[in-house]
């Protein structure tokens, strides 16, 4: 089974960008609750989805969210 690795980190970013949960557009540097979520398995490429602060809240606190990536 291979492993999985997950991670959530702010990044801040001047630039506007849709949330890949609710679609709302907002600059991430003024959002300090966003995160970037990251799930890689083996050799393959990381899947990075970024949240607002109100969908990263939601779904840390187990809430069950779909991503567009």
């Amino acid at each position: 089974m291979p492993s999985l690795t997950l991670s959530t980190k702010h990044i801040p970013s001047d630039t506007e960008q849709p949330c890949a949960v609710c679609g709302a557009r907002f600059a991430p540097s003024e959002d300090s609750g966003s995160r970037v979520l990251s799930m890689k398995t083996g050799d393959q490429p990381a899947v990075t989805a970024l949240m607002c602060g109100g969908c990263y809240s939601k779904w840390s606190h187990g809430a069950t969210v779909t991503a567009r990536v």
